[in-house]
């Protein structure tokens, strides 16, 4: 007898733990797995990179948990810079793109089931000059080393400004980790203190620990517009506050994936797509556990 194929989209935490599992259970002549990655990377710390970026951590690849050569060997068929386009739920097959070979050719893929583990994307508020040059985000790897670029870019500048906007976890590691470029930094939050999911005392500890390292707050600010001056530089707009802006801190929403044009079932806020007896479909990591009979 044949052996089933699970198909994976998304080679990262949610999507490689999935293929483990249940690469765990089935052996390659029981299963066959094949998991798609539209990125340069796999298997990676994203919370790791505002350490990267602050020299704390030498490279990407010290936040790379396993790489694909690794997931490889254990007989998981990880395709990278391969972008899924299309799903066709009735013939069980996705249709893929080579994002790496030349003219990006396009290819369909049959599977038996499917597990959906594309993340999330950011959510980018309807600022003016929210796309500006100069204004980051910060999400995966090539993230970091586009900002990385950019802060080296202007190493030895005379006082470099740095604005991030939001007081999170990762927006207080990256006001951190520019500080430890020479930045002047200041955050702009809409809260009364930063990482706001803390208790105020412990919330007090943290703005203070930041304005120990020099770092300026600016709380309970709405950020409405960012400008560029005339020589490309973004500029924040908040009242008469003007600062340069090399970051910008977002949080996220469920990514849109061919999944949704598909019209397969899922949760509103991105969790478990429900297997149906037609649409072998699933969203989550613990997929692996339930397609090994665990």
């Amino acid at each position: 007898m044949a052996a089933r194929r699970l198909v994976v989209i998304g080679g990262d935490a949610a999507g490689m733990s999935a293929a483990s599992q249940a690469r765990r259970f089935k052996e390659p002549d029981e299963l066959e797995i094949v998991a798609f990655e539209r990125g340069h990377f796999t298997s990676y710390s994203a919370c790791g990179i505002p350490y990267w970026v602050g020299g704390s951590v030498e490279g990407p690849d010290a936040l790379i948990a396993r790489t694909p050569e690794e997931h490889r060997e254990r007989s998981i068929d990880l395709r990278m810079r391969t972008e899924v386009t299309e799903i066709d739920l009735d013939r069980q097959r996705v249709r893929t793109r080579d994002l790496a070979a030349p003219g990006a050719t396009d290819a369909w893929t049959g599977f038996d089931d499917l597990v959906i583990a594309t993340g999330a994307r950011p959510i980018r508020p309807p600022l003016p000059g929210i796309d500006a040059p100069g204004v980051y985000g910060m999400q995966n790897l090539d993230d970091g080393q586009a900002l990385l670029d950019a802060l080296r870019a202007v190493e030895g500048g005379e006082h470099p400004r740095a604005v991030v906007v939001g007081a999170g976890y990762i927006g207080v590691e990256m006001a951190e980790a520019l500080v430890q470029h020479g930045y002047r930094v200041t955050v702009v939050d809409r809260a009364e203190q930063p990482m706001s999911t803390l208790d105020p005392y412990m919330g007090r500890l943290v703005y203070e620990a930041m304005c120990g390292l020099g770092i300026e707050t600016v709380r309970e600010a709405r950020v409405t517009e960012i400008r560029t001056d005339g020589e490309g530089r973004p500029g924040l707009r908040r009242g008469h506050r003007r600062r340069r802006v090399p970051r910008r801190n977002r949080r996220a929403r469920p990514r849109r994936t061919p999944r949704d044009d598909a019209g397969a079932p899922g949760g509103t806020a991105g969790g478990r797509v429900r297997r149906t007896a037609d649409r072998p479909v699933h969203a989550d990591a613990r997929a692996g556990q339930r397609l090994g009979g665990r």
